[in-house]
């Protein structure tokens, strides 16, 4: 099964997760280390964005885990 490329889904998947912080009157969120998190995904730093990479990893796991076991 080919998935999309992961970094493009995880600019995604941080565009969705800013759209609901703003959802909630959110406007600015701050990483641990201070860094701000309400910026488009370009901006943050690698380090910001390998939390949405990992996401996107463990999501891709579990579908072709689960791709497997239906075979």
């Amino acid at each position: 099964m080919k998935l999309p490329d992961v970094d493009k889904v995880a600019a995604k998947v941080h565009e969705s997760w800013m759209q609901s912080k703003r959802n909630l009157g959110v406007l600015s969120r701050k990483s641990e280390k201070g860094e701000e998190l309400m910026v488009p995904y370009e901006k943050l730093t690698n380090e910001s964005q390998e939390l949405d990479r990992a996401s996107v990893r463990a999501v891709y796991s579990a579908i072709e885990s689960l791709s497997k076991e239906g075979e």
